[in-house]
Order: structure tokens, then sequence, then C-alpha cells
């Protein structure tokens, strides 16, 4: 809130004369005179007499006064200088704020674009197979990253069923039977097996040997 100053309480201006302020003094405090009010609002009135006696106190005297304006002066700069401070903080948060926005901005569009250009890119590479199968042209598949994590996807998935229908009694009793009945396929899967642990303890052993 502000405070009002000296001369805003003797209702004067802060280039007023002695005679002004004197003049303005003694119509104040006939207003505000205890004496005239009335019982409900002597509080109030002796409050602001005491205030109008300590402006006027200040103000008709001369170098009371001029102490009074210099403290006015800086303490009306030190107000401009916080209000451009903040300002400028204000300013400075703004432009930073505006900043975040437009990286996230550009970030998202160059998702976009990626995006878009590897859809193009799949397009265009699906269409010049499908014209090169047109013209009898055997084509090789070419994998891609995304071949080879969709693949791996696969593989998980079909392991996980697997090793689900494992643990069921009925599937597990059937898959032991067909994998006994069928010498290729019981081949295969000791190789794999085979493989696996062999991977499996190698990695374990490295381990071991780093820690030991």
């Amino acid at each position: 809130m502000k405070q009002n100053t000296l001369y805003e309480l003797l209702e004067v201006s802060e280039n007023a004369s002695q005679e002004v302020i004197e003049k303005a003094y003694k119509v104040l405090a006939k207003r505000y005179h205890p004496d005239l009010q009335k019982e409900i609002d002597k509080n109030k009135s002796e409050e602001m007499m005491k205030k109008i006696n300590e402006a006027y106190e200040i103000l008709i005297d001369t170098e009371k006064r001029k102490k009074y304006d210099l403290e006015l002066a800086k303490q009306r700069e030190e107000e401009k200088q916080n209000i451009s401070y903040n300002s400028n903080a204000q300013n400075q948060s703004y432009d930073s704020s505006r900043k975040d926005e437009e990286i996230k901005y550009k970030q998202k569009l160059r998702k976009e674009e990626s995006k878009q250009r590897a859809k193009l890119e799949k397009e265009y590479e699906d269409a010049y197979y499908s014209y090169l199968k047109s013209l009898g042209i055997k084509v090789k598949h070419k994998w891609t990253k995304e071949n080879i994590k969709d693949f791996f996807i696969v593989i998980c998935i079909m392991a996980i069923i697997i090793t689900a229908l494992w643990f069921i009694p009925p599937t597990h009793n059937w898959m032991v039977n067909f994998y006994e009945q069928n010498p290729i396929l019981k081949t295969i899967i000791d190789i794999i097996v085979a493989i696996i642990t062999g991977i499996f303890t190698g990695i374990w052993n490295f381990i071991t040997n780093i820690f030991s």
C-alpha cells in the first residue's frame, strides 16, 4: 500500500511556499481538531491531527524540509529501480519461457519430419520392390532395424507362449510326446538348447571371473 507523503497529508503541492503550507495546516487543524468532532470520530481525528502536526513541523522548517525532500527523492529513485528490476526480471522470465517453448516446438517438428521421412522411404521402398517383382526380378529382402525389432518381439512372444504351455499339464505331455516322436525336431531343439546353454554358461563364467 502506498504511503502518503507529508505534502499529501497537508494537501499541498511539493512546490508550495511556506505561507501556503501554513494556511493549509490551519484549515486542516480546524477540520480535524478533536474538540470539533463527534464522540465516535475523536480517536480518528486525534490520530490524523498527530500526523498533520508532524508533517507541518517538518515542512515549515527549511532545513528539515530540505532533508525530507532529499529522502523522498531517494525513496522514489529506489522504487523506480525496483520497478525496473522487476520488469526486467519478468521480461527475462518471459523470454526464457518463450525460448523453451520454441525449442520444444522445433523438437516436435523434427520428430514429425523424421517420422514422415521414414514413412515416405518405406512407401518408396515397398513400391520399388513391388515394381521389381512385377518384372519377374527376384528381390532379396533387406533387413532393417524395424524388421529386426519386430522379429525379436515375435520370437519373445512365441517363447513366452511356449513356456506357458510347457507348465500346463495337458500341453506339457503333448509337447514331450511330440518332441520324442520327431527325431529331426528333437535334434534341432537339442542343438538350440546346447547353444543357449553354452552362451549363458560363458556369460556366467565371465561374470564370476570378474568378481572373483
